[in-house]
């Protein structure tokens, strides 16, 4: 039985690890549960519109969510200035506080500015600093990032490296 087993570690087919294939979904409820934060945090992002994707089963295995400023041919296509993204899988595993929480951080990233010149208007992405992202830990402490981390390490059963790589 020993050698039946070390055979089988060492000889079978192992599972193929290829690339995962990834789908793409507007998510109403999610744009919803934005309003909410942008009301109840009185963030400013007007103008910006904002378009908001689950990504199933995930962005990537380390990443919860990622904001991105969309360039000129997909605001040709969609006439949104930023996007949302949101591993889905990770998203169905948190509570509506903790998804609230994990998109204001998201929202924060949100710089919009206006030209004192001309009244265009300027989409950039403010970077993770601690003044911009003060007021998050605040009001909600650092206690949800553990609770994203956690929830990411045992979907995916992650290594302590692995742990280490997350992004929020």
């Amino acid at each position: 039985m020993e050698n039946q087993v070390e055979y089988l570690a060492n000889y079978a087919p192992k599972e193929k690890k290829g690339p995962v294939k990834k789908e793409f979904e507007v998510d109403a409820d999610m744009r919803n549960l934005a309003g909410e934060v942008i009301r109840e945090m009185r963030l400013d992002v007007h103008p910006a519109k904002i378009e908001f994707l689950r990504v199933s089963p995930y962005i990537q295995k380390t990443t919860a969510a990622v904001c991105k400023k969309t360039g000129p041919e997909f605001k040709f296509f969609t006439n949104h200035d930023y996007l949302i993204e949101v591993s889905a899988e990770l998203w169905d595993a948190l509570d509506k506080d903790t998804r609230k929480i994990l998109l204001e951080h998201e929202l924060r990233h949100i710089l919009v500015l206006q030209n004192d010149k001309t009244g265009d208007w300027n989409f950039k992405l403010r970077k993770h600093d601690i003044q911009d992202f003060a007021s998050i830990v605040k009001v909600h402490g650092v206690d949800w990032i553990k609770r994203v981390k956690l929830s990411i390490s045992s979907l995916y059963d992650l290594t302590p490296a692995e742990e280490d790589n997350i992004q929020i």
